[in-house]
Parts: structure tokens; sequence; C-alpha cells
């Protein structure tokens, strides 16, 4: 039987709006609707929630043991070393890895098995659901064998890649990688990186919450083209802005 695990990548210091990730809505922390929405996975054998090992984290990993979520602690910059930490210290070594982020509490646990079965099906390396120019951004999935995950992880040097787990696996033409969308119709800029984000958001879970927790990606896309308005809340809002930095940074450094 394959072990698959699902890291999900969460921190305090987020420079465009910290805090975030427990940040609350209708007096429940951001990644409490992200946790529930994903558990009932069938494809997934374990979550993890991967955190720096920095004191501002100390309020992450204290939810997490407060709800009997697992957590792993290790680097805050190099995020790609954090990921490979954490799947090799599982009692079962995983053959595959999930990469998710704590920004994303609209996420849907049938889109997580959806990108787990492509994945397999066509026998990948890799695999995501939201790329360039393609982003189904806020219900981002990417999937990975835990050996290309080690091939990173000894190989990546730039910054960039150290810190965006994955750039590296896409980057190299010698892996077999897929690219699919879950929905080809979801054009939106759902992740939380800013307050306008965040208030976006908020108006979709207040909207949905109490009469069906595990509304789905089809439900917030109905939503969203029954009410266009909504989108003027986080239109300057741009998707992977923190990896567009990082390569600037290193382009800036180059000189």
């Amino acid at each position: 039987m394959r072990e698959t695990i699902a890291i999900i990548q969460a921190r305090m210091t987020s420079n465009r709006l910290p805090g975030k990730v427990l940040k609350q809505i209708m007096d429940r922390p951001l990644l409490s609707y992200m946790v529930e929405r994903i558990l009932p996975s069938q494809k997934v054998s374990k979550f993890v929630i991967a955190v720096p090992r920095s004191s501002s984290d100390d309020l992450i990993v204290n939810w997490c043991i407060k709800n009997n979520i697992a957590v792993f602690r290790g680097s805050l910059n190099d995020v790609l070393d954090r990921f490979y930490q954490c799947a090799i210290s599982q009692d079962l070594f995983p053959d595959t890895v999930v990469r998710l982020t704590a920004d994303c509490p609209l996420h849907h646990y049938n889109i997580i098995d959806f990108a787990i079965n492509y994945f397999y099906t066509n026998n990948l390396d890799y695999f995501t659901n939201s790329f360039e120019p393609d982003y189904e951004d806020g219900f981002d999935v990417e999937v990975f064998k835990t050996e290309i995950l080690k091939e990173a992880w000894k190989n990546a040097l730039k910054f960039s890649e150290r810190e965006h787990v994955t750039l590296w696996i896409r980057n190299n033409p010698i892996f077999k990688k897929g690219f699919r969308k879950y929905k080809d119709e979801y054009k939106f800029k759902l992740s939380v990186d800013s307050l306008d984000d965040f208030i976006l958001v908020e108006k979709i879970i207040e909207h949905f919450y109490k009469k069906d927790p595990f509304f789905t990606i089809d439900d917030v896309i109905l939503l969203l083209k029954e009410h266009p308005e909504y989108l003027e809340i986080n239109k300057s809002s741009k998707i992977n802005e923190g990896l567009g930095l990082s390569l600037r940074n290193e382009i800036e450094n180059l000189k």
C-alpha cells in the first residue's frame, strides 16, 4: 500500500499579513478551516503541519497540539529542508509527498484526491493543478515522489530553490511532470496573502460555512460568478508574489 503524506507549510512571519494562519473568522483561525476541509481525503495517509523552529511559531505548534494535529519543526528559510526532514522523520517512510500551504483555508479534500489520483494514474514524478498561467490559486496542490524531493534537497543551490520547495523540481527537464486544473473555469486569487485577500475569503466562509462546512470549489465559482463585485475586494493582489520577489532579488544580487 502506498504511503502518502501531506505536508502543510505554515508560519506566523508572513511579510504581507503577519500571523495570517491564525487570524480568525467567526472565532476560528484560518488554519482550522483548512484542516477540517482536507482531513476527509481518501488518498492521504497522514497530514502534518511543518512550521519553523522560531518562537513566533510556538502559537501554531500549541494550536496543533491542542487539536491533535501532527506538527513538525524545521528551518525557517530553508523550506525545502523543512519539507524533506519532515518527510523522512515519519514512522512510515512515505512514497509520495503532497505539498499544501496554510494560506488556503478554502481548500477541499476532493481536489487533493483528484491530484493524487492523477499523479499515480499517469505514473508521474511531479504533478500540480496550479501552474503559470492557469493558476488554481487557493486550491493549490503539488504531488511528488519522496525520492524526487530528496534529489531536490541534495542538488538545489539557489536561495529561491530552498525557499520555494518545488522550484528545482519544476525547472528540471528530467522529471516526468503533469499539469492539469481541477476546474478550467476557476480563475480566481483566493489564497490569503494580504488583508484584502483575507476580507474576500472571510466573506466566502461566512456565506457558506454554517450551511455546509464542506462547500466545494463549484460552490465558490458559482458565488463569485453571481457576485463579481466580490472580486473587486482583492483585485490588486497578485498570485505568487513571494516567488517573484525571490527571483528578482537573485537577479539583482548577480548584478
